[in-house]
């Protein structure tokens, strides 16, 4: 398991292509850790240990494959992600937990996603920023987009942790100014937002 360092307080275990496994984010706070995404394959939580507070960000299995492999004191979902594994903690609205802040981020790539903004420093939002792929089409939610980029607008962390992509690491106010462009070239009779590629 390698473990690359963001602050004194957050790190994170990268994303794999073989098995597709998503980043973990791994936050120490005090007593407990927590978890952003347990990732898919047993090689990726290979050296974690303990009981962990865990924030998944959506259903996917490159997200959720370690359940149970892991002990988990609390597990927080959105009410899409309940329904897929079966249980945990429904965030349906802003949370605040000391230092966390989950919400729930609005997505084209998969319903039910939840974000987790840590001492207004850093949110990791896992797959949220993604489109939508269907055969062979990708596309953004016109709707979804404006609301995503409000959620975006709100957070008071500078820094996004954005999951698969290279170092993790992504401006707030870059991806915002994405957004916005993307969303500016909408079709004002369309729900959609075709895009050329993921």
């Amino acid at each position: 398991m390698e473990t690359r360092r963001i602050s004194d307080k957050i790190s994170y275990i990268p994303a794999t292509e073989n098995p597709l496994s998503a980043d973990i984010g791994i936050i120490r706070d005090g007593e407990q850790t927590w978890l952003f995404d347990v990732g898919n394959g047993t090689a990726a939580i290979d050296g974690l240990s303990g009981s962990f507070q865990v924030v998944l960000s959506h259903f996917h299995g490159d997200h959720t494959g370690n359940l149970k492999k892991l002990d988990i004191q609390n597990l927080y979902v959105s009410g899409e992600t309940r329904r897929h594994i079966g249980g945990g903690i429904l965030v349906k609205e802003d949370l605040f937990l000391g230092a966390m802040h989950l919400f729930p981020i609005p997505s084209s790539h998969c319903k039910g996603c939840l974000g987790l903004e840590i001492d207004e420093a850093y949110a990791f939002v896992g797959d949220a920023l993604y489109c939508k792929g269907k055969n062979g089409d990708y596309f953004y939610s016109t709707q979804l987009l404006r609301d995503e980029i409000a959620v975006l607008k709100k957070l008071k962390a500078p820094c996004l942790l954005v999951s698969h992509h290279p170092g993790l690491v992504r401006s707030r106010e870059e991806v915002i100014a994405k957004l916005e462009k993307l969303y500016a070239q909408r079709d004002m009779g369309s729900d959609i937002i075709p895009v050329g590629c993921k």
